[in-house]
């Protein structure tokens, strides 16, 4: 039931509980300038294993389920979407996609489908092919839009987003006698971190610096030995484990490092930058390229080219680069929340005229 005359949204998709993910999600939901014009509520199609995602989300409506059997997730899925009478089904999943296509032509239903991937189609768990079965896109990078466009939808279909990041007042400076580098995400050694291609890269550094990792994943373990095999490394890479939010953990950091082979959107590169922490970065698809300004604040290089590399993290420790901490926090004004907040608004109404 509408609590107003604003179009009625309702976002489908799966999540886990915790992530760059969630963290979108969560604001976009409870933000005070898109409820203010839209009535938005979320699906969740599956269980979610982590359940304080739910905590902030206390005024929002939320279908919640227990459910994981696939077929029964569907019945689910096909019964909500049987009586839904809002405006627009915003969709996280490629697979979900169909499902609402045939409801809405076997029931006549009005509401408009968008897609929303948080991935670039690199993720072999989504499947792009079925996106030409949404009206309308969402693209959190210019990437991804590209990819989009490559299933043959037409780009005046697909609208360009990003993802919100919150404004810091918090400034976290460089040390001035050593290089301390941080990395923010899951624990992959391979795939789609390739976190063992930066630590290779790390142990031929010469010079004062240490490698600060906060995160969990499978391969956390795995890591943890890698690093004491190498002489260089051992004393120099710490392990935090997963922290809820190790903003507040981290004083000091000189550069922010990701060495991924493909990313949604690399929310974490934002973060940084928005406490004035420039970033180094694989030149990966998708969201790097769209957030790095090469030299302003952080560097870009090509995916699994670990002499680029190198040298971009040597003139960090050999401290020959100097960031100012407030021309990065700037350089992504583009995505502080009330600019995104106003554009998805304005993209969703648009969508729907």
């Amino acid at each position: 039931m509408m609590k107003n005359n604003n179009p009625n949204i309702s976002v489908i998709g799966t999540v886990a509980g915790r992530g760059g993910l969630e963290t979108v999600l969560t604001h976009v939901l409870t933000s005070s300038i898109i409820n203010r014009d839209l009535n938005i509520s979320f699906f969740i199609f599956r269980k979610v294993e982590f359940k304080d995602f739910f905590a902030n989300l206390k005024d929002v409506k939320v279908y919640q389920t227990n459910l994981t059997n696939n077929l029964l997730c569907l019945l689910r899925l096909m019964i909500f979407l049987v009586f839904f009478q809002g405006d627009a089904v915003v969709i996280m999943t490629p697979n979900i996609i169909p499902v609402a296509n045939l409801i809405k032509k076997i029931f006549l239903k009005r509401y408009r489908i968008i897609s929303w991937m948080h991935n670039s189609n690199q993720d072999q768990a989504l499947d792009y092919t079925k996106l030409n079965k949404a009206e309308d896109h969402l693209a959190i990078s210019n990437e991804i839009k590209q990819e989009i466009v490559n299933e043959g939808v037409a780009p005046e279909q697909i609208k360009v987003i990003f993802n919100p990041i919150k404004p810091e007042q918090r400034t976290i400076l460089p040390l001035e006698n050593e290089c301390r580098f941080i990395y923010i995400s899951r624990i992959l050694l391979d795939g789609q971190k390739n976190l063992r291609g930066l630590l290779n890269c790390l142990s031929n550094l010469s010079g004062k610096w240490t490698f600060e990792i906060y995160g969990k994943g499978p391969d956390f373990a795995e890591a943890q030995r890698l690093v004491e095999q190498k002489p260089n490394l051992k004393d120099k890479v710490i392990f935090k484990g997963w922290v809820s939010d190790p903003w507040k953990q981290i004083k000091n950091a000189n550069a922010l490092l990701l060495n991924s082979n493909y990313e949604g959107f690399g929310m974490v590169l934002a973060e940084a930058m928005s406490y004035g922490v420039p970033c180094i970065s694989s030149d990966c698809v998708a969201g790097p390229s769209d957030i790095i300004k090469q030299g302003v604040n952080g560097f870009l290089y090509p995916v699994n080219d670990e002499e680029a590399l190198h040298v971009y993290l040597q003139k960090f420790v050999s401290h020959q680069v100097n960031f100012d901490s407030q021309t990065v926090k700037s350089s992504i004004d583009f995505l502080y929340e009330n600019q995104y907040d106003e554009r998805f608004v304005k993209v969703i109404e648009d969508f729907l005229k």
